[in-house]
């Protein structure tokens, strides 16, 4: 059986374009070459080709409403911080998925926060093996208001080394807050 990735985002936004992005309906994704590209370059076991139909979005009234849905799943250790003084958002799923297909809907609602956002900066969204490997099934950088996956990344080795450390050093943080609240019972 594999072993599910981890999703992780680091996204620079001002709180009320921040606010915003939460009350707007999830986005349709647009098939174009980024998401061709970057499915394409994935190595998968009966790779069909990706289509229109299979580029759907959560059925959620809101995009918060997603992060909650996530938040909880309990088991899927799910976590969406708001940093206000730094203007950054921290958005993650310890658990998220073995499957791209099944990660088409988080990448969408992932890449749809670049139409709010007016900081260019160092985001990055990740999908990874952040337990069990050094596999990436897909990295985001956005810039000038839009997202686009590097479809060249495939292991952790091709990302710099500060944006692997900052992803394991944030995920570890939240996985020791995680086992500290399962100790104290709240999972239960």
């Amino acid at each position: 059986m594999s072993e599910l990735n981890s999703l992780f985002a680091k996204i620079k936004i001002k709180k009320e374009k921040f606010d915003e992005f939460l009350k707007s309906k999830p986005e349709q994704a647009t098939l174009d070459n980024d998401w061709l590209e970057w499915w394409d370059s994935r190595e998968m076991y009966g790779k069909t080709d990706l289509t229109r139909d299979e580029l759907f979005k959560y059925d959620d009234p809101t995009n918060e409403d997603i992060i909650n849905g996530w938040i909880n799943e309990i088991r899927s250790f799910s976590f969406s911080d708001y940093d206000a003084e730094n203007e950054t958002w921290h958005f993650g799923i310890i658990f998220f998925s073995q499957n791209y297909s099944d990660m088409i809907p988080g990448l969408a609602f992932v890449k749809s926060v670049s139409k709010f956002k007016e900081i260019d900066s160092d985001d990055f969204a990740i999908i990874y093996n952040f337990f069990w490997g050094d596999d990436v099934c897909a990295f985001i950088n956005f810039k000038d208001n839009k997202s686009y996956f590097d479809s060249k990344i495939q292991r952790t080795s091709d990302i710099s080394s500060e944006i692997i450390k900052y992803a394991d050093t944030y995920l570890h943080k939240k996985w020791e807050e995680f086992a500290d609240d399962e100790q104290a019972g709240e999972y239960d």
